[in-house]
């Protein structure tokens, strides 16, 4: 029997990608009838710069992140979120993968939803992959989203 999913956490750097995840997210919400929540990692050195700003933080990350990528992923949750879906926001800083095993062991999150860039080779060498280090590392099992065409 398949196990209830209560809470799903969809990690997001407000790009197309993650707006796909998102998609799949809130399919799998309505399926279940789950909590959507959306996490968003900064890094310690922009944290920085918002540490005098008062304020909501999803606030400050909206007005600092690219205007764009912003307004394609708001596009995407108004497009996207269904009555019953409801999505909660976290921000978080450091390490983007360890802040998300954080959050996922922390709010409970029974599946984690997220893009993955699908670097090979040289680039995922030299860059990491967030996504992978979730996988091997999360409290839950994780679905990754990879880019249209992969």
């Amino acid at each position: 029997m398949p196990k209830k999913v209560d809470l799903i956490l969809v990690p997001t750097d407000f790009s197309g990608l993650s707006c796909e995840a998102f998609s799949w997210a809130t399919l799998l919400a309505q399926q279940f009838n789950a909590k959507i929540l959306i996490v968003h990692v900064i890094s310690e050195r922009a944290a920085v710069d918002m540490t005098s700003q008062p304020g909501n933080p999803w606030e400050n990350v909206l007005e600092r992140e690219d205007g764009a990528m912003v307004e394609n992923f708001q596009s995407c949750l108004l497009s996207d979120i269904k009555p019953n879906v409801e999505p909660q926001t976290l921000v978080e800083v450091g390490p983007a993968a360890e802040k998300l095993i954080e959050a996922a062991q922390e709010k409970g999150a029974d599946i984690i939803v997220m893009a993955t860039h699908g670097r090979t080779g040289l680039s995922h060498a030299l860059m990491g992959s967030v996504a992978e280090k979730v996988l091997r590392q999360a409290p839950c099992p994780v679905l990754t989203v990879r880019p249209k065409g992969d």
